[in-house]
């Protein structure tokens, strides 16, 4: 009898102290939760991305080749006095006919057609504006989502508190989106964007398991959202003016789907559109139950969903 107390009593023990190590484990491998989505960020880090490419593009001085050719001294000082004569009275005979002044004249026309086909060519590309099918930009390679991302991905943040731990906000993400926007000239169009919920990952593997259990992703592996109603853009969007507004759609996750509003902004920089957004969902609209486990004390019966788009076309 007492060696059955003593096993129980060294069972609880070794499950009180491997609980101990794996709330140490995670409170020394755990970060701070990524920042929310904004436009404003997402276009700085994607500035300093370009400029870091292009600075690390460019050659260095001793890469660099001088092809010209130096005229050796004695050839450049040796001279036929015939053929001094002979250019001189070309020279003089071109001056007389005229000659040299038409040449100028047609080398200036033909700056001034150049300068007007090139100037044309630029006007016919600013008038096509923003209108047309933009698709989203999908990264061969993501990186750390955790981190401080310029690709395209999708997610959620949900409030938690755990145990021995406090307050935390769980983010997951995937870079695994899909979709289009179609704009006309003054107006968001058409938007379809779809998701790969059974990609989506958080600091946490057993948080992961827990979150397709609750999204029950092998039977239902896309959310998807479709834009319900024309979003107006500003007139100077194609000059690089931000857009800030809602726009309301159809989400769909978990095979429900209802009607949502998403706080929308978006920019154009360069040849790309980004845009971000947010919504605050609650689970159950969705059939979906917040997972639990040990260590979490409570969590949110609601989250944000969230995106980083970047469209090109």
């Amino acid at each position: 009898m007492m060696r059955r107390v003593k096993i129980i009593i060294g069972a609880i023990v070794a499950v009180a102290v491997l609980a101990v190590v794996a709330v140490a484990v995670y409170l020394l491998t755990r970060g701070e939760a990524p920042e929310a989505v904004d436009l404003e960020t997402t276009v700085a880090r994607l500035e300093a991305t370009e400029t870091t490419d292009d600075s690390t593009s460019e050659p260095s001085a001793d890469a660099t080749t001088d092809t010209s050719t130096d005229t050796p001294a004695g050839d450049a000082a040796t001279g036929d006095g015939e053929d001094a004569g002979t250019a001189s009275s070309a020279a003089e005979t071109a001056s007389d006919d005229g000659t040299a002044d038409d040449g100028a004249a047609d080398v200036s026309a033909g700056t001034e057609v150049g300068t007007e086909t090139a100037t044309a060519g630029q006007t016919v590309d600013a008038s096509a504006g923003l209108a047309g099918v933009w698709t989203v930009e999908v990264a061969e390679d993501p990186g750390d989502l955790q981190g401080e991302p310029t690709v395209s991905f999708a997610g959620f943040r949900v409030d938690e508190v755990l145990n021995n731990i406090g307050d935390f906000t769980a983010v997951g993400r995937t870079a695994r989106v899909s979709g289009s926007i179609e704009l006309s000239d003054t107006a968001l169009v058409a938007a379809t964007v779809e998701v790969q919920m059974g990609t989506l990952h958080t600091d946490n593997s057993f948080r992961d398991g827990r979150i397709y259990q609750a999204l029950n992703t092998s039977a239902f592996p896309l959310a998807t959202f479709t834009l319900a109603e024309p979003v107006d853009l500003p007139a100077g969007m194609a000059d690089g003016e931000a857009f800030s507004g809602s726009a309301e759609g159809d989400l769909t996750i978990k095979g429900v789907t209802n009607r949502v509003a998403f706080d929308l902004q978006a920019q154009l920089v360069g040849d790309r559109i980004v845009a971000v957004g947010s919504s605050d969902v609650l689970f159950s609209d969705y059939g979906v139950t917040a997972p639990t486990a040990p260590i979490v004390v409570s969590v949110e019966d609601h989250g944000i969903m969230e995106f980083q788009l970047l469209f090109t076309r």
